[in-house]
């Protein structure tokens, strides 16, 4: 149950960081926009710069995104994997406990 509230909690949160990261690209394109009417040599070199710092945030962003769900599928993937061997596991352990202790009680009954 501890996994679930995690899970989502780390869904939550990549959701908020995916918001602030659509926000600030959302407002530099406005500010890219704002300023276009602007002329000089400067403005025209700031503006593509920020144009370009722009596309690369976009670009680090989609395999950000694309870098953590894969490893979310793959954590995911172990751990249903390590869970489901254990189980049997641990049910195969404790059956043969149970018969061990039946069968000392039961030879104990005999004397």
């Amino acid at each position: 149950m501890g996994s679930n509230s995690h899970t989502a909690e780390v869904i939550a949160n990549k959701e908020k960081v995916a918001a602030s990261l659509r926000e600030l690209m959302a407002g530099t394109e406005d500010l890219l926009r704002s300023t276009a009417s602007y002329t000089g040599e400067e403005v025209e070199g700031a503006r593509k710069r920020l144009r370009r710092q722009l596309d690369a945030a976009r670009s680090m962003a989609g395999e950000w995104e694309q870098s953590a769900s894969e490893r979310y599928r793959r954590a995911s993937a172990v751990t249903d994997e390590y869970v489901h061997e254990n189980a049997w596991k641990s049910i195969g352990v404790a059956a043969l406990v149970g018969l061990l202790l039946g069968a000392c009680l039961t030879s104990g009954d005999r004397r």
